[in-house]
């Protein structure tokens, strides 16, 4: 497993949830480069777990790279709640990693060499924002669990 992939396990650890259950959200609309962000954290993890070394998420035996990007664009499309085939915890990660691209700046290192030391940084800048229940994240995840199939958040005052 990458060592980027490894710190980003980290930081997960401590990005635990809290509040929230949500509407459908009918206006959602796809940050490209936070989804590219994404589909680079799935495949390589896919390609780590191909090669036998270790890996965060569920894949299908007949799993290609190929379909992951196709379920990937069609899960955040907010069309296909359940078009990944993972636990509703995985894609809660990946929403996670989601909104953290979709906060970054557009000139972010993390869109050029996501396995670089700034682009750690950001990311766990963004992740902490998380875990500490940042208003911003709240409500999109709030907005969008539904239509992207994620669990409630647990935490104080959650449901």
């Amino acid at each position: 497993m990458s060592k980027w992939i490894s710190s980003s396990i980290l930081v997960f650890a401590v990005a635990m949830s809290h509040v929230a259950d949500g509407a459908r959200a009918a206006d959602f609309k796809i940050n490209p480069q936070a989804a590219r962000f994404v589909l680079a954290i799935l495949l390589d993890d896919f390609r780590t777990a191909q090669t036998g070394g270790g890996y965060m998420f569920s894949y299908a035996p007949n799993e290609s790279e190929a379909s992951l990007r196709m379920k990937v664009q069609r899960w955040l499309s907010g069309h296909d709640p359940d078009g990944l085939d993972m636990d509703p915890s995985e894609r809660q990660t990946l929403f996670k990693f989601y909104w953290a691209a979709s906060m970054m700046p557009k000139r972010s290192t993390c869109f050029v060499r996501m396995e670089s030391e700034s682009c750690r940084q950001e990311l766990t800048k963004w992740m902490s924002r998380e875990a500490a229940a940042d208003p911003r994240f709240l409500l999109d995840y709030k907005t969008l669990a539904p239509a992207l199939g994620l669990p409630a958040l647990a935490g104080a005052g959650g449901s």
